[in-house]
Parts: C-alpha cells; structure tokens; sequence
C-alpha cells in the first residue's frame, strides 16, 4: 500500500522538472548570445556619449551672444516721450508765431519811423466849425469811460462823420487828408505806434484828438477813462487832418 503513493511522488517532480525546462533559456556558445524559447519583441538603446557632449557646448569667456539692439522688433515711445515731443512741437510753432510777430511790429516800427520825420508845429490858422465841434464833444467826454477809438469816433461824430476802427485805420477816415507840411491845428486826429502798448496794441496803438496848445484829448487813458494830456508830438507816427 505504500508503494503507490512513492510512485506518485516521483512522477510529480519529473513533471515539474520537465516543465521549468522547457521555459528556461538555453545558450549558443557559438554566439555568446542567450536568446529565450519564448520569442520577445527586440529592442536596442542607444546611450550618447555624455562626456563628449559637454565638451561640445562649452563656448569662450569672451563669446559675444548679442544683445537687445539686434532685436528686429517695432519701438513704441513711452507716454512721456510722447508727452515731450508734443510739447516741443507747441514750443516750435509757438516761437515761430513771436518770431512773426516781432517781425511785424519791426516793419511797422520802420514804417512808423519813416512817417515821424516832421516836426509838428502850431499854425496861428482859424479852426474850422467841423473841428471846434469835434474838440468841445471829446472835452464834454473827459472823465466818461472809453478806449480811445471811441473817443476819436465820438468826436468825428459831432461833425456828421460816422467812422470807427482800429487806431492805424483813422488815417483814412472819410474827407482826412494826412499832414505832410509839419503844421499842426487844433482838431487834428493824432496816430501813435509802439507807444509802449498801454491801449492794447502791438504796433499802432493809440489815436488822440488834438485840441491845441501841445495837448490833446485821450481815450483809454490812466485806468480806461478819457482825460486831457500832453499830446506826446514826439511820438506821433501820423497826423490826420480834416478839412
């Protein structure tokens, strides 16, 4: 009875034995090569050389790698450049403007120059009615307040002479006639330039009517108001007369 179980025992470890055989690798000494029984996909991995490759990459201490001038790449101006150049664009047309304006008042200085070379003296001649009219309204408006082209206006006025404008403009008043002889009269419109700009002009900036005796009647005058002073002769540019 206990020959069968020995029996049995020794067909199991045969069976086992010839089972591991079977899957386990033989080897080729022809080769040097073990393959498996079994077939596997095949597969190789190539390990680069590490060393070399750190030598490839190392550069000079002095290499020159560029730097943000050789970027290709669209400026854009800051707010404050912007800023800057509007501001400087103002400044120029702004000195271009004063630059013309004081040519200006230069050409109309020359002008007014040429114009002041007589010396303006009182003729002993009667005053006619056109004129006295004018003188007693520009006395009657002393103390009123009023530039001196309204003055000026006001006064033609009382002779029926309907005329206003800019102070250089009373040198064409209807029926004037500009003084060229030196002679002066009471009634006369008197026309100043660069007298300092105190009526508001650049060049040509002040009338006056002369009533005689150096003086004459003045608009605009010591905080805007019409008053009787010296007539400035040494001033005058031109002498308007009506006859």
């Amino acid at each position: 009875m206990r020959t069968f179980p020995r029996i049995a025992s020794v067909i199991a470890a045969c069976t086992a034995t010839a089972s591991l055989l079977a899957f386990a690798p033989a080897a080729n000494a022809d080769e040097g090569i073990i393959t498996s029984i079994k077939s596997f996909p095949t597969s190789s991995q190539t390990r680069e050389n590490l060393t070399a490759e750190s030598t490839a990459t190392e550069v000079e201490g002095d290499s020159s790698w560029g730097g943000i001038e050789t970027l290709n790449v669209p400026q854009t101006a800051s707010q404050a450049e912007k800023d800057a150049a509007a501001a400087e664009a103002a400044k120029k047309v702004q000195d271009e403007a004063e630059a013309a304006q004081v040519q200006s008042q230069m050409e109309s200085a020359s002008r007014g120059q040429a114009r002041s070379t007589l010396s303006y003296t009182e003729t002993d001649g009667s005053v006619s009615a056109g004129a006295a009219a004018s003188i007693d309204r520009a006395y009657s408006l002393i103390g009123q307040s009023m530039d001196c082209t309204a003055l000026v206006s006001y006064a033609l006025a009382a002779r029926g002479i309907n005329f206003h404008g800019w102070p250089e403009e009373y040198a064409n008043v209807p029926g004037g006639q500009i003084v060229t002889d030196g002679s002066l009269q009471p009634g006369d419109i008197l026309i100043y330039a660069n007298t300092g700009g105190w009526n508001g002009g650049a060049h040509y900036d002040h009338v006056a009517l002369y009533v005689g005796n150096g003086q004459a009647v003045h608009g605009g005058w010591n905080g805007y108001t019409v008053a009787l002073a010296g007539a400035m002769l040494n001033q005058v540019t031109i002498v308007v007369r009506i006859p």
